[in-house]
């Protein structure tokens, strides 16, 4: 069985969703100490094989360190593919000089090798990438991690945007992260029907389901969707405190085409 985390870790800033916790302007230069090495002894104990983090910071003066390398060597993986969110074209190009947002990235790390390491600009929004990366695990899928943008239209376009990517694509696939949505499960509907994913959140209804605010969960904006071809044994919402985002744990592993 192959063990997966999708987590939206916060830049480790250490809020749990509290509406007056974002008037604590100061975390986003001054986070918790540590808070990045509890998170990973906390992961340590999943032991997870692929590891997928959103809103992770690859070496500002606020981190000190590139996060991404950092858990990489403490949870002993072998490949990862990081990219700072934000497209940077056009307009924005003057924001790639900001410090700390050019900085803040999204990652896929893997004790499995990386084959095929893409980075996908969807047309509309600010948050916009998707990375792209296969594994062999033993046999052969392609890891899709998105964050989506906040507003209803535009998401509503990179989902569809989403739905041809997925589709084009032969390979099983993993297509999870922080798709913000806000309206709930309706919203992703369509691409379930068109691509064939499907969310095994079901299986499992002792987990909560809900994976936002931390401190109170009443939304499900983070999601991991497969492929027919993966057999997922567990789905789990983590009862972790570290970030506004409560992580998913998935257990799976890949059916072979005679199955």
């Amino acid at each position: 069985m192959v063990k997966l985390v999708c987590y939206n870790i916060e830049y480790c800033e250490g809020m749990v969703g509290k509406w007056y916790q974002y008037l604590y302007f100061w975390k986003i230069f001054f986070p918790p100490r540590n808070l990045d090495q509890r998170i990973i002894d906390a992961l340590k104990r999943l032991n997870p094989d692929i590891l997928a983090l959103l809103e992770v910071d690859t070496g500002s003066f606020r981190a000190k360190k590139d996060e991404v390398k950092f858990f990489k060597r403490k949870l002993g993986m072998r490949s990862f593919a990081d990219k700072v969110k934000y497209p940077f074209q056009g307009l924005l190009w003057p924001l790639r000089y900001v410090p700390i947002l050019n900085k803040q990235a999204n990652a896929l790390l893997s004790k499995y090798k990386f084959m095929d390491v893409k980075y996908h600009l969807l047309h509309e929004g600010m948050k916009r990438l998707v990375i792209e990366a296969t594994v062999n695990c033993p046999k052969r899928v392609t890891l899709l991690l998105a964050h989506l943008s906040v507003g209803d239209k535009t998401r509503k376009k990179q989902i569809e945007e989403l739905t041809g990517l997925v589709n084009s694509i032969n390979n099983p696939v993993i297509l999870m992260g922080d798709f913000n949505t806000f309206r709930g499960k309706e919203e992703i509907k369509k691409l379930l029907k068109e691509t064939h994913l499907r969310e095994e959140i079901k299986m499992h209804e002792q987990s909560i389901g809900s994976t936002f605010p931390t401190w109170h969960p009443m939304r499900r904006l983070d999601h991991v969707l497969v492929s027919p071809r993966i057999k997922v044994k567990r789905y789990d919402v983590l009862k972790y405190d570290f970030s506004d985002h409560l992580p998913l744990f998935v257990e799976f592993s890949v059916k072979y085409n005679r199955e």
